[in-house]
């Protein structure tokens, strides 16, 4: 009886040292898992968190504030950005640019979406309409958060894509007798969400998609330590995810988007986030090789391995194992600060002579319902 009663006393500590130990492993998953996730649920621009979302008054720019109804019903609000005052250190270097090379085709842009950040949506996208203003064109920036910040959670592109339409129709009530040429300049969080509205959007003429990524699973997964618990830290995360928004992080693939964009609207898809593993020249890569359109080109920053006056890098690329490998020509940048007049410059000189060239008609796009994304 006694050895008996021992062997039950030590198969008791047993398995409470297991139970404890498996406790253990779910509470730290679980804490891992929640600081994983919120900045995917919350991606919060820190530079910006000080500051009010819509500015007063922006450097080089005039600001017509107005707003609109997105797609669940929620007010949006939105400011139309000219130049206007004295010209800011970007507008400046733009307008260097512009005396040496004339944009006269700008003139046949009536809007540029910008979106950038989820956070602050107006305020992070004001670099970008101060240059794109520089050469006269006129800029829309708004929250994709909503008004007083009411959507919660970040969607990536998924849901926040729904209001391009809405704005749209906003801006063509300013034109009655006309349809307006609209494009879209998206970078990070506007890049994901204007190459999803690109897809579906059929009065979008023109996209720039500056630092997309191609899905926001591959994003998240690249990010993360490379550990033996990754595919079990991945699945909690998505089921994180799905729990508190209702969607799957591979719901989120900008580049499955791209294969849905019209053939006859031209894209430039550039990498200018070099040591970013989220946005990579793979990624930029991976949406240029699935574009179906007639114009497109990517770019991204010349490195030191590139010979100084190489004006291109050709790339082996395949996006996946059974895919053929591809060369790709990548066109060189030598500066960050060099891309956004050379991106103008792209869109004098080949955007709009492709959006006024004659075009062959395109099968019809896919429609959106309210669940078919999710």
């Amino acid at each position: 009886m006694a050895p008996s009663m021992g062997i039950w006393k030590i198969t008791r500590y047993l398995a409470a040292v297991i139970l404890l130990g498996m406790a253990g492993i779910a509470a730290y998953l679980w804490r891992y898992t929640s600081r994983e996730t919120e900045p995917v649920l919350h991606p919060i621009n820190q530079e910006y968190v000080n500051y009010s979302h819509i500015p007063q008054k922006a450097a080089g720019l005039h600001l017509e504030p107005f707003s609109f109804t997105g797609w669940d019903g929620t007010e949006i609000p939105a400011v139309i950005a000219v130049k206007a005052g004295e010209e800011s250190s970007r507008q400046l270097t733009v307008s260097a640019e512009l005396a040496r090379h004339k944009a006269e085709e700008l003139r046949g842009i009536d809007y540029v979406l910008v979106c950038v950040d989820w956070d602050h949506g107006i305020r992070s996208a004001l670099p970008l309409a101060e240059s794109l203003t520089a050469a006269g064109l006129t800029c829309v920036l708004w929250e994709p958060r909503g008004k007083n910040d009411v959507r919660t959670y970040c969607t990536h592109g998924l849901q926040e894509s729904r209001d391009v339409p809405f704005l749209i129709n906003t801006l063509r009530d300013r034109h009655p007798s006309e349809d307006p040429t609209i494009i879209a300049v998206g970078q990070g969080f506007g890049a994901d969400m204007m190459l999803q509205a690109a897809a579906v959007e059929p009065r979008i003429s023109g996209l720039v998609s500056i630092d997309a990524y191609t899905s926001l699973r591959h994003s998240v997964e690249r990010l993360m330590p490379p550990t033996g618990l990754r595919l079990i830290t991945l699945t909690l995360i998505d089921l994180r995810i799905k729990h508190e928004v209702g969607f799957e992080s591979f719901n989120v693939a900008p580049v499955e988007s791209a294969t849905y964009i019209s053939r006859e609207v031209p894209v430039l898809v550039v990498n200018l986030e070099q040591d970013n593993p989220a946005r990579m020249l793979e990624d930029a890569l991976g949406i240029y090789s699935r574009l179906p359109v007639d114009c497109k080109e990517v770019w991204s920053l010349r490195n030191a391995s590139d010979p100084p006056q190489a004006a291109q890098r050709i790339v082996a690329f395949s996006a996946g194992s059974k895919n053929q490998e591809e060369e790709i020509p990548v066109t060189l940048i030598d500066s960050r600060e060099d891309a956004m007049p050379s991106i103008i410059r792209w869109m004098n000189d080949t955007m709009v002579p492709a959006i006024e060239a004659p075009h062959v008609p395109t099968p019809e796009r896919p429609t959106l319902s309210p669940d078919s994304r999710f």
